[in-house]
């Protein structure tokens, strides 16, 4: 089984308990924004063709980035691999874990999220353009119907 080195020396075999791997700037990141984009073994093993994206395909550019940014074992392989517009751009689309997505945004403030939050002290949401509107309930559970049987 493959593992990746952990930053204080000891092996660590899951990138759950890893700390993510974050380049200082952003600036830093010089991955490609067109062509293909192949991983590394550690980040996806298998057979090489389960390791290239093509970047051009908006679903297999986010796949590739959410797999890096959570693969990722030092942030240098994060800044030969990944692109800043490209980043920029997909972000707020990546399915993240909450503690990656957070460390990001904390480390660059400039990614952070901010469509569709709400404001404090009130109930209504941000939109895109900066207008706001009453949050919607979400999925509400419907009580059932009571159906009556027969009894013979």
């Amino acid at each position: 089984m493959s593992f990746v080195p952990a930053r204080d020396g000891r092996k660590n075999r899951s990138a759950a308990t890893r700390a993510p791997a974050i380049p200082d700037r952003i600036e830093n990141l010089h991955g490609h924004s067109l062509g293909v984009l192949e991983v590394p073994h550690h980040m996806a093993p298998g057979h090489p063709s389960r390791r290239r994206y093509e970047l051009d395909d908006p679903a297999q550019l986010r796949h590739a980035y959410e797999q890096v940014l959570r693969e990722a074992a030092d942030p240098h392989e994060v800044e030969d691999l990944i692109n800043p517009g490209m980043l920029r751009r997909v972000w707020r689309d990546l399915h993240l874990p909450s503690r990656i997505r957070e460390a990001w945004e904390t480390q660059h403030p400039g990614l952070r999220r901010t469509v569709n939050r709400t404001k404090p002290g009130s109930d209504d949401v941000i939109t895109r353009s900066g207008n706001s509107r009453p949050a919607a309930p979400g999925f509400a559970r419907r009580s059932r119907r009571q159906i009556a049987r027969a009894v013979s």
